[in-house]
């Protein structure tokens, strides 16, 4: 999330999505482009991939333009499923909530929300999750939000791998429809779960690591771990970013995640990693990283749109950068 406001009013008129996808999706491209500059938005195949191709579902997004049909605001929803030990639910990722400069601090967020929050609580819906940065904390909670936390970021060093302990591979097209991925990736939703965790299934993994402008990802991969790491590059040294950890055939923690992120900076020939978020299953130790290396503080933030979903008593096993969108 981003560019939340506190100030509520109703904008019109609301332009949803239509019977042309692909030119939205090139208007709300051109929007985040200009306001939040990432190569992903250079056009509209990355939002088409995002929103259309989920393999949960379709996307719930809206955006407002202006009285001269210029889009000033763009909000979305984008479906996961999350499961704890009682079954699993669905849930939705919170994302690119961006006001054009100069149209800030008018309701947009908050207009757009109501109405894409209720849209998802009637597709079923439970829970929306998303990271925020400290701008947008305090807005946020006052429509209802309750913020679980800072994700913590660490730096780690890696250590000696075991010849022939992990294998890595890079994550390509081809890799992903073959046979190796299928062994690799099958079976990683099956760790037994206390609180909720995201469900990482082999059909949602092939979606996610098919993520257009990003990576390449690498996987790694020994008889216990399966790590999803990007390489980085940081004042021109490179850094191997370690995006998930997934416990393999159903194993529970504590596991050490030191020799996949060693496996990870070997295969990236990084001097060092960098790990954001926890895990129940998969323990990694590190250093804090200091808070003038972070792009932005990350605020984990939770908002219940069902009954079914106690807010207060929300408890995450696992969450990491493959769980949002940063990477």
């Amino acid at each position: 999330m981003s560019d939340a406001d506190d100030t509520v009013i109703v904008p019109d008129p609301v332009t949803r999505p239509g019977a042309e996808p692909a030119v939205e999706h090139e208007r709300n491209a051109e929007l985040l482009m200009a306001e939040l500059p990432d190569p992903r938005f250079a056009d509209g195949r990355f939002l088409a991939w995002l929103y259309d191709e989920d393999p949960f579902g379709p996307g719930i997004w809206e955006g407002i333009d202006d009285a001269d049909g210029r889009r000033i605001a763009h909000y979305a929803l984008v479906p996961q499923e999350y499961r704890n030990a009682e079954g699993a639910a669905p849930f939705v990722f919170s994302l690119n909530a961006v006001s054009r400069s100069g149209a800030q601090r008018r309701g947009y967020f908050s207009a757009i929300g109501r109405r894409i929050w209720a849209e998802a609580a009637h597709r079923g819906v439970i829970g929306v999750i998303g990271v925020t940065n400290d701008k947008s904390k305090t807005p946020v909670e006052r429509q209802g939000w309750r913020w679980m936390g800072r994700l913590p970021v660490l730096i780690v060093p890696p250590r000696v791998v075991r010849p022939g302990r992990f294998r890595s591979r890079p994550v390509t097209p081809t890799w992903l429809a073959g046979p190796e991925a299928a062994e690799v990736l099958d079976g990683l939703d099956d760790s037994p779960a206390e609180h909720w965790t995201n469900r990482w299934t082999l059909e949602h993994l092939r979606w996610r690591l098919a993520w257009p402008g990003c990576g390449p990802y690498a996987v790694h991969v020994d008889d216990e771990v399966v790590a999803v790491s990007v390489r980085v590059p940081v004042a021109g040294v490179p850094v191997a970013v370690v995006c998930k950890l997934l416990p393999r055939r159903g194993r529970s923690g504590p596991l050490s995640g030191w020799p996949a992120i060693s496996a990870a900076c070997a295969h990236h020939r990084a001097p060092v990693a960098v790990y954001c978020g926890f895990n129940r299953h998969v323990v990694v130790r590190g250093w804090p990283a200091p808070e003038r290396l972070k792009p932005a503080p990350l605020n984990l933030m939770i908002y219940s749109v069902s009954d079914q979903l106690d807010q207060a008593g929300f408890a995450l096993d696992t969450f990491e950068l493959l769980d949002m969108d940063a990477f």
